[in-house]
C-alpha cells in the first residue's frame, strides 16, 4: 500500500469503469470453492416438496424474468432476518475497505476499492453520484477528513483510492474510523447514502484487513453522560429495574436545556414503561421502579434497552442515547447497582434477531449475492406463472420464510 491523499477538496469525477488491480485485490477474490460453499448454506422447496441440496456451479440458461426472480430472492432472505436488508432511513449498500497500519511509521493505510446496492439519490431515483469520505475520530494530527473522487451514475462504484492517516501506535486502540458515503450534488448539498464507523482497537493489526462494511444510518457522536440504574430479581419470576438518576446529558440547544426521561423495554415482552419528565436538566433523578414477568430460566436469553429521551412539548422529541444490558450474568441474589454510558445504539446488532449478532450474518448474505450470480435455484429462477408459494429455509442461521407469488409478483 501506497500513496496518500490529504486534500480536503473533492478531486474531479474518474471514469466510470476502473480496471486498476493490486495484490491485495487479489488476495481478497472469492474462489469458486468458497462461493460453492455459500450457496449449500440454504435449501429450496416449494410447498409440501422437500429438495436435496443447492447445486454450487453452473450459470443457468438466461430467462426474461431474472431481476424478478431477484427481487423475490431479496424478499425471501428479508422475510427470513430483517438483518440481510437492513436498512435504517436511507442507508443502503455496503462499501469495500483495505486496513494496514504501519507501526514503525505510525501510519494507517486504508483503500477505498468499491462500493454495491448504493441507494438512489438522484431526481428520477435511478442512480447517485457516489464518494466515500474518511475521518479519524479523535483526530490529534489534524489530518483531516479524506475524499474519494465521485463516481458519476452509480450505484456500484469502483473507486480504489488510497489514504493515509498519522495515528501514533498507543492511540490507535481508542480511535474510530468513521466512513461516510454521500451523493456528489451539483447544485446543493451532498446527499448522505450512509456511514459506517470502525472501532480500530477491534482490527488485527499483523495482516491487512479486507471485508465489506455495512452502511448505516448516521450515529450521533456528540451523545453523552451515564446512567445509573438497579437490577434485582424477586422469586419466582420478577424482574426488578430500577432508574435512579442521569448524569452530564448531551446539550443540544444552548439556549434551553433538555426534559429528560426514560423509556424501559424488555424485547419480547408487550410492555413498554416510562419514567416521569424532569424538566430543564442535565442531571435528572427519577428513582422510579419497574416490574417484568421473566421467568429465571429466560434471563439467560433477555437483555434491556434504555433509552433517554428529551421530550419536546412543541416539536419533535429527541434522543439523548441509549443502553443495552444483558441478563445472561445477572446474580439473581445479590442483584446489580451501577452507572452505563450513554451512546447511540441505534445501528447496533441488538435491533437485529438474535442470530444475526454473529458473523453468520455476514455470510448469509454474502449467500444472497452467490445465489443471485448462480440463477439457483432453479425454483426461484424461472419465469413465474399462475399461483403459487415457495419455501426458503437456512440450516445455518435456523430460519425459514415463505413468500406467495401470483403471475410473477410477490405477494
Amino acid at each position: 500500500m501506497g500513496g496518500s491523499a490529504s486534500t480536503t477538496e473533492r478531486p474531479a469525477p474518474q471514469d466510470r469503469k476502473v480496471s486498476t488491480r493490486s495484490k491485495m485485490d487479489d488476495r481478497i477474490e472469492a474462489d469458486n470453492e468458497r462461493v460453492s460453499r455459500l450457496v449449500q448454506t440454504m435449501t429450496a422447496h416449494p410447498k409440501k416438496r422437500q429438495y436435496g441440496p443447492l447445486m454450487s456451479q453452473g450459470t443457468g440458461e438466461e430467462f426474461d424474468g431474472y431481476k424478478d426472480s431477484v427481487y423475490i430472492l431479496k424478499q425471501l432472505y428479508k422475510k427470513m432476518d430483517p438483518a440481510v436488508m437492513k436498512t435504517l432511513g436511507d442507508a443502503k449498500g455496503e462499501v469495500k475497505l483495505s486496513l494496514k497500519y504501519d507501526k514503525h511509521r505510525e501510519l494507517l493505510m486504508v483503500k477505498v476499492i468499491s462500493a454495491r446496492d448504493l441507494s438512489a439519490k438522484d431526481l428520477r431515483g435511478k442512480a447517485s453520484d457516489p464518494y466515500v469520505r474518511l475521518d479519524l475520530i479523535p483526530d490529534d494530527s489534524s489530518n483531516g477528513s479524506k475524499m474519494t473522487s465521485y463516481v458519476q451514475r452509480s450505484l456500484n462504484p469502483s473507486f480504489n483510492e488510497i489514504f493515509t492517516f498519522t495515528v501514533a501506535e498507543k492511540d490507535i486502540v481508542n480511535s474510530l474510523l468513521r466512513i461516510q458515503v454521500l451523493s456528489h450534488d451539483h447544485l446543493g448539498k451532498d446527499d448522505f447514502m450512509g456511514e459506517n464507523i470502525i472501532e480500530l482497537g477491534m482490527i488485527n493489526w499483523n495482516d491487512i484487513t479486507t471485508r465489506w462494511f455495512e452502511l448505516q444510518a448516521e450515529t450521533d457522536l456528540d451523545i453523552s453522560g451515564d446512567l445509573e440504574i438497579s437490577l434485582s430479581y424477586k422469586l419466582p419470576e420478577t424482574l426488578l429495574v430500577s432508574i435512579h438518576r442521569a448524569y452530564d446529558l448531551v446539550c443540544r440547544d444552548k439556549n434551553k436545556q433538555p426534559n429528560p426521561y426514560v423509556k424501559v423495554i424488555l424485547p419480547g415482552i408487550p410492555k413498554v414503561e416510562e419514567t416521569k419528565v424532569q424538566r430543564e436538566t442535565l442531571n435528572p433523578e427519577w428513582e422510579e421502579i419497574f416490574e417484568y414477568n421473566v421467568p429465571r430460566e429466560e434471563l439467560q436469553d433477555r437483555y434491556i434497552v434504555l433509552h433517554v429521551l428529551d421530550k419536546a412539548f412543541l416539536g419533535n422529541t429527541e434522543a439523548m442515547g441509549q443502553v443495552f444490558i444483558d441478563l445472561t450474568n445477572l446474580d439473581i441474589e445479590e442483584g446489580y447497582t451501577g452507572k452505563f454510558p450513554l451512546a447511540d445504539l441505534k445501528n447496533s446488532d441488538r435491533v437485529r434477531t438474535k442470530w444475526s449478532q454473529t458473523a453468520t450474518v455476514q455470510e448469509f448474505r454474502e449467500s444472497m449475492y452467490a445465489h443471485a450470480a448462480y440463477k439457483y435455484p432453479k425454483l426461484i429462477f424461472q419465469n413465474h406463472h399462475g399461483n403459487k408459494v415457495l419455501t426458503v429455509h437456512s440450516r445455518k442461521a435456523g430460519s425459514s420464510a415463505k413468500i406467495r407469488i401470483l403471475n410473477g409478483i410477490p405477494m
